[in-house]
C-alpha cells in the first residue's frame, strides 16, 4: 500500500479527471441552467454593484432589465435574419413555380456530367430519372414517416430548450437578488475559500476561451462578408456574411452548409463561374482560419498546447456527442484548474511539514 501513498497526488488528479468527465456527461445537463445563471451573475456583478451605488437600483431589477435588453437585441437580429431568409426562399419558390424549370435544370446538369464523362446524354438522363423515381417512392414509403417522427422529436427538443432558457433567466434574476446571502452562507463552510478560488480560476479560463472563440468567429464573419461582396452573389453581403459566419460557431452546420449548395447553384444553374470560384475560395479560407487559429489562439489564451486543444475537441465529440466541441475544451479547463489546486495544496502541506521538522 506504500505505492498508493507515494503517488497520492497522481491518484487525486486521475480521480478529478474521471469525475469531471462523468459530471459533464451526466450531471451537466441537469444543472447547466443554474451554472449559466451563476456565471452571468458573477460576470455582471461589477455592473450591478455600480448601478446599485449610482442609481439605487436593486440587483434583481438591473439584471431583469439587462436580460430583457439582451432578449430584444437577439430577437431583432433573429427577425432581420429570418426576414432576409424568407425573401430568399420566396424568390426560390417563385423560380421553381414556372413549369418545366426543374426539367431544365435537370437537363443542364445531365449535359454537364455527360460532357465531363464523355458518355451519351440520353443515358445520363434516363439513369437520373430512374433514380429520381425510386427516390420518390422511398421518400413516400420510408422517409416521410421518419420525418414526422423526427419533427415531433424536434418539437420536444425545442420546447425543452425554451424551458431551459426560461429557467436560466429566472435563476439569474433570483441569484442576483440573493447573491450576498448565498455568499454569506458559503463562507461558513470550511472549504469555501478553496472552492471559491477554483471557481474564479475556472471562470477566468472560460472567459478567455469564449474571447478566443469570439475572435475566430469575427474573423470568419469578415472573410465571409468580403468573399460574398467580391462575388456579387448577394444583394446584402454584410447580412449574408454575418449569418454565414454565425453558422461556423454551430457544432453540426458550419459555413459549408451555405457555401457548398450556393457554389453548386452558381455553377450548374446560373453559370456564374467567377462568383462560384470566389465563394469556393472563401469557404476554403474560412475553414483554414478556424482549423489553424483555434488550436493556437485558444491554446495561447489558456496556456494549453494546440495539440491538446485539438485532442480535447476530438475526444469531446466522441464522448459527449456534437456538444463535445464545447464540452471537450471546457472539461480540459476545469481539470486543469482543479489540478492546479491539488499542486498548491501539496506544496502547502510540504511547507507545513518542513516547518514542523525545523521547529523540532
Amino acid at each position: 500500500m506504500e505505492w498508493i501513498g507515494k503517488y497520492q497526488n497522481l491518484w487525486k488528479k486521475i480521480g478529478i479527471a474521471a469525475a469531471v468527465c462523468l459530471g459533464m456527461k451526466y450531471l451537466a445537463p441537469l444543472v447547466i441552467p443554474f451554472l449559466i445563471a451563476g456565471a452571468i451573475v458573477y460576470w455582471c456583478r461589477p455592473l450591478l454593484e455600480a448601478l446599485k451605488r449610482r442609481f439605487r437600483f436593486r440587483p434583481a431589477l438591473s439584471m431583469a432589465v439587462l436580460l430583457a435588453a439582451a432578449v430584444c437585441a437577439l430577437g431583432a437580429v433573429g427577425i432581420l435574419v429570418g426576414r432576409n431568409l424568407h425573401i430568399q426562399v420566396q424568390r426560390l419558390c417563385v423560380y421553381w413555380s414556372y413549369p418545366g424549370r426543374a426539367e431544365e435544370l435537370l437537363g443542364r446538369c445531365c449535359d454537364e456530367v455527360s460532357g465531363m464523362l464523355r458518355i451519351n446524354n440520353g443515358a445520363v438522363r434516363a439513369f437520373v430519372e430512374e433514380q429520381a423515381a425510386c427516390l420518390g417512392i422511398q421518400t413516400w414509403e420510408q422517409i416521410l414517416p421518419g420525418v414526422f417522427g423526427s419533427s415531433w422529436q424536434a418539437a420536444r427538443g425545442l420546447g425543452s430548450f425554451l424551458a431551459g432558457l426560461f429557467v436560466t433567466g429566472i435563476a439569474t434574476i433570483l441569484l442576483a437578488a440573493d447573491y450576498e446571502k448565498i455568499r454569506e452562507m458559503g463562507q461558513r463552510w470550511s472549504f469555501y475559500e478553496k472552492v471559491s478560488m477554483s471557481l474564479r480560476g475556472i471562470s477566468r479560463a472560460v472567459g478567455r476561451y469564449l474571447r478566443a472563440q469570439g475572435i475566430i468567429m469575427g474573423l470568419v464573419m469578415l472573410n465571409c462578408t468580403a468573399g460574398i461582396w467580391l462575388s456579387g452573389a448577394a444583394k446584402s453581403p454584410v447580412l449574408a456574411g454575418v449569418g454565414t459566419g454565425l453558422l461556423d460557431a454551430l457544432p453540426i452546420f458550419g459555413t459549408g452548409t451555405v457555401f457548398v449548395p450556393w457554389v453548386l447553384i452558381l455553377v450548374f444553374w446560373q453559370k456564374r463561374y467567377r462568383a462560384a470560384l470566389v465563394l469556393a475560395v472563401t469557404y476554403g479560407i474560412c475553414t483554414l482560419t478556424r482549423e489553424l487559429l483555434e488550436p493556437r489562439l485558444v491554446g495561447a489564451h489558456l496556456k494549453i498546447l494546440p495539440v491538446v486543444v485539438l485532442a480535447s475537441v476530438y475526444v469531446g465529440v466522441k464522448v459527449y456527442g456534437a456538444g463535445g466541441i464545447v464540452l471537450g475544451p471546457l472539461s480540459v479547463l476545469v481539470i486543469q484548474e482543479l489540478w492546479k489546486r491539488v499542486d498548491i495544496d501539496k506544496k502547502e502541506e510540504m511547507s507545513v511539514t518542513e516547518n514542523d521538522i525545523s521547529s523540532k
